[in-house]
């Protein structure tokens, strides 16, 4: 079968300074190829590709089957690009191509996309249903209704299946086919997902009902496409781009051991959880090459973390920060100024933290509404904006004024720089990575628009 796997264009497009390859596109992508399907992968957010400009390739290449992966593992979409998936999904119907499409926000709003052109929601993980899906010939009722985990049209009406209870093994996943997208589109940081899910229970966040879960591959897995990564592509930094690479601290000191052993260089640096910092670990992912992580803090105040089932506790914060950047690894913390029921006082504590904890990089959100969490309203109205990389407070849950917020923040943003940090308010200024070095070669930054990877891994290395 001929099978079409596209990452659609964001809106507007993403800033092509900071994209790292689409690596669960690829996933997919790659699973399908493995299966016996004829696969191309289309990356048009990479290639500024307008949804219409995609009649061309559906003509040459007349997919039988065309996924669009959206808001599946990596967040970047805005909620205007559904518009844009849309269109692709009617066009694909056009040239004869089956639809389906996946991810967080279609499971939650399935009818925004199945009255638009797609036959099939995938209301979870896109390989083990997509498996099925690939077996039929015909996509009747009948048939589609003993599938699992989708969504489907039936009488003009949505239809949903029961819950696919089984998981797949990861391990069995087959290292992602990069061939499959040209790696110069990209920066020089490869990534690898090589777990799915978060044991926590972030109220804003999505990832734990989607995946219901953690689950990983093994250590020696995980080694086998690190090996693949450095002997086929040079990769010279390697990201983790897992929700919680730390979950389990056995894994990542195994996987940190795996890397020793097999004597593999490069530079490695993943999204981890204050709550599973470990100092012993820490120290063994140093020797192996570690660098960079990621925490997600939110909220220097204890009421508000307690609120949001954050787990952590701010000084808890302070230590697992402090202990880490003594480790030597270079730290990006990221903190939601707006989260329900910030009082103005809950806004001070986490400013103080982040003044106290000087995060080599530090990445300022704004609450998102995200599907299928706690926070979100109910599906059936308007899709709320899905975007975490809102670059001005709109939240209404906040006991704080988005005025009062914004003139904090301000505040935050002008004791950094007395810090040296420097304030990024535009992707686009990551185009000129070498002058803000000049300004300031430690790099050390507040960012409100999505921040770049790999930025200094060669100093802390």
């Amino acid at each position: 079968m001929k099978t079409l796997v596209i990452n659609p264009p964001n809106f507007p497009f993403s800033e092509k300074s900071l994209l790292i390859e689409p690596i669960d596109v690829l996933t997919i992508a790659t699973y399908a190829q493995s299966l016996g399907s004829d696969v191309r992968v289309i990356d048009m957010d990479v290639k500024q590709m307008a949804p219409a400009s995609i009649s061309g390739i559906l003509k040459s290449f007349q997919p039988e089957l065309t996924i669009i992966p959206f808001d599946y593992h990596i967040p970047l979409h805005t909620s205007k690009a559904i518009l844009g998936v849309n269109q692709i999904s009617r066009l694909a119907k056009n040239y004869g191509s089956r639809v389906v499409i996946g991810g967080k926000t279609p499971k939650y709003f399935p009818a925004a996309f199945l009255d638009n052109g797609a036959d099939v929601i995938i209301n979870g993980e896109i390989e083990s249903v997509s498996s099925d899906l690939l077996k039929l010939t015909d996509w009747s009722q009948k048939n589609l209704s003993k599938i699992r985990g989708i969504s489907y049209h039936y009488d003009q009406q949505v239809r949903t299946t029961a819950v696919r209870l089984d998981k797949m093994n990861l391990d069995s996943l087959p290292i992602p086919d990069r061939s499959l997208v040209d790696l110069a589109d990209y920066i020089d940081v490869r990534t690898i997902w090589s777990s799915r899910g978060c044991p926590g229970k972030c109220s804003f966040c999505a990832t734990p009902n989607y995946w219901c879960g953690w689950r990983s591959r093994s250590p020696e897995n995980v080694a086998n496409e690190l090996e693949h990564l450095i002997a086929e592509h040079g990769a010279k930094k390697i990201l983790f781009l897992d929700d919680n690479a730390t979950a389990n601290k056995s894994r990542m000191q195994r996987i940190s051991q795996e890397i020793i052993d097999r004597g593999l260089e490069a530079t490695f640096g993943c999204l981890g959880t204050i709550s599973a910092y470990n100092k012993g670990v820490m120290a063994q992912m140093y020797k192996a090459g570690f660098r960079w992580i990621h925490y997600g803090a939110e909220s220097g105040s204890q009421r508000i973390l307690d609120s949001i089932h954050k787990r952590i506790t701010p000084a808890q914060i302070k230590r697992v920060l402090n202990e880490t950047k003594n480790a030597g690894l270079r730290v990006r913390t990221s903190w939601i100024f707006d989260l329900p029921g910030t009082t103005e006082l809950d806004l001070r504590d986490t400013i103080n933290l982040i003044l106290n904890t000087e995060s080599d990089e530090i990445r300022a959100h704004y609450l998102s509404l995200r599907a299928g969490t706690e926070l979100c309203p109910k599906p059936d109205g308007a899709i709320p904006s899905q975007y975490i990389h809102h670059s001005q407070p709109d939240s209404k849950l906040s006991i704080c004024s988005p005025e009062q917020i914004t003139a904090d923040v301000s505040y935050l943003t002008q004791e950094l720089q007395k810090k040296g940090y420097l304030a990024i308010r535009d992707a686009a200024e990551w185009r000129s990575l070498a002058k803000l070095k000049q300004k300031n070669p430690q790099m050390k930054f507040i960012s409100f628009c999505p921040a770049k990877y790999g930025i200094n891994w060669e100093v802390h290395r």
